[in-house]
């Protein structure tokens, strides 16, 4: 994909970092992942075990 940085309009260029990648403008350094899908980066492992137990919990409220 050809994507064009937000800040200052420069060609950006990938960089894969696994779970981290995006593009990364080599003019004025600003970083996104929007091409990948999705404005906000990928969650960690520890991030969706987080979510899991609050949607458990939230479950759980209404059941009661």
């Amino acid at each position: 994909m050809r994507c064009s940085c937000r800040v200052c309009g420069a060609y950006m260029v990938q960089s894969e970092r696994g779970l981290s990648s995006g593009c990364r403008c080599p003019e004025c350094l600003n970083e996104c992942a929007d091409c990948m899908g999705t404005i906000q980066t990928p969650l960690t492992a520890e991030e969706l075990k987080k979510r899991e137990a609050l949607f458990l919990s939230r479950e759980r409220e209404e059941e009661q």
